[in-house]
């Protein structure tokens, strides 16, 4: 269902509106809506499925305030993250477009005055950094042997030290870091640079705080559930060095005050066995899925990244124009051909030298997934001379 629009210059909510009313349009013509394979939830039958693997704890209380501060055990979720307790410090918010902004927050207080955001990154990052007053600049990974690399490290971006946005896996893709650019990373951390680490989809393990977190400039943003596709409970977590809890707790109460039921029954479902084992019944469900958009991507003019691991990975169309999923009668004719329907990677700045793209959620498995997908692969395929 399409959301009530306002001219905002916000063109990546724009973007989704639009493929929302040609939605609505294709349902109203045929009956149902197409098959989204990019949306963010997992598909209805796959939801179904998990479902019997997910054992949702209780609440103790339900009428009381919950602040960050007065979660019980923040030691454990921190050292599960990939933090040291002692060392880091945890806040605990209900999502991490909030955890964003109180992240930026924290550097406007530090007087920051430029982020360099490796792209792709969540799009909510830029618009948040205006309304802050802060100045973001954007730098693209390179796209190569089925993974992404960081730009050289002659490249004039790095010569003064700035705050550095990442997003690990790389956003839309599913792609970490590599040992050689995780270790060129911590010498930016030395030579003076701050680092935030956009962490909320990664896979327990990967995650860059266990290599990088003993630098007191480096932060990191978490939300475990998404990584396992569960975002009807969730919650999120700013890891930082010990000394900026209080600054962190204290706005707390400005940004979003207590944390609602969702975050806290989530917190309660991290810490326990269940979690461990719902993920590992998820990635064997994905799993098969990735199957299906690996056979499907040796087609000719069709590429995916090999290195890329969890639930969203790319499809790649490098001869064809990025500037094709901002062209309504190019998704028009996409949905009316196909049943089906993507986000197209531009809207999370995916750089243009990788051609059009779009993401494939791995959790919308279903009688419609393979077959939807090789339509859309076929079509878009035929723009190609």
């Amino acid at each position: 269902m399409s959301r009530a629009s306002e001219s905002v210059n916000l063109p990546e909510i724009e973007c989704i509106e639009m493929l929302e009313n040609i939605e609505d349009a294709y349902a109203k013509r045929f009956g149902a809506a197409p098959f989204n394979v990019s949306h963010w939830d997992p598909s209805l039958e796959f939801e179904k499925k998990m479902l019997g693997h997910l054992e949702a704890p209780g609440l103790d209380a339900l009428l009381s305030y919950r602040f960050s501060y007065q979660i019980a055990k923040p030691d454990p979720v921190i050292s599960k993250l990939g933090g040291v307790a002692g060392l880091h410090g945890g806040l605990f918010t209900p999502s991490s477009t909030t955890s964003i902004l109180c992240v930026l927050n924290w550097l406007k207080s530090q007087r920051k005055k430029k982020i360099l955001a490796m792209c792709p990154s969540y799009f909510s990052l830029s618009h948040a950094c205006r309304r802050f007053g802060l100045t973001l600049h954007r730098a693209y990974m390179k796209r190569s042997n089925g993974g992404f690399t960081l730009p050289l490290a002659n490249s004039r971006i790095w010569r003064e030290p700035a705050v550095l946005w990442l997003t690990s896996p790389v956003y839309g893709a599913g792609v970490y870091f590599s040992e050689a650019d995780m270790a060129f990373i911590g010498g930016l951390l030395k030579s003076g640079w701050t680092v935030v680490a956009d962490e909320c989809l990664a896979l327990p393990g990967q995650e860059l705080i266990r290599v990088l977190g003993q630098h007191i400039n480096f932060m990191s943003i978490y939300s475990p559930h998404k990584g396992v596709c569960v975002n009807g409970i969730k919650f999120s977590a700013v890891l930082f060095n010990k000394k900026y809890l209080a600054f962190m707790e204290r706005w707390a109460d400005v940004w979003y005050g207590g944390l609602g039921c969702s975050s806290s029954l989530a917190i309660i479902h991290f810490l326990s066995p269940n979690f461990k084992a719902y993920q590992s019944f998820f990635m064997q469900a994905i799993d098969r899925q990735r199957k299906i958009v690996d056979q499907l991507c040796t087609k000719p003019h069709v590429e995916t990244d090999a290195l890329a691991k969890g639930h969203f990975v790319s499809c790649y169309f490098p001869k064809l124009s990025s500037r094709l999923g901002n062209s309504r009668s190019f998704l028009e004719k996409l949905v009316n051909s196909t049943g089906g329907s993507i986000i197209s990677g531009n809207r999370s700045r995916f750089g243009r030298e990788l051609g059009f793209s779009f993401r494939v959620n791995l959790a919308r498995g279903g009688p419609g997934f393979r077959p939807v997908l090789a339509r859309i692969i076929e079509q878009v395929s035929s723009y190609v001379d």
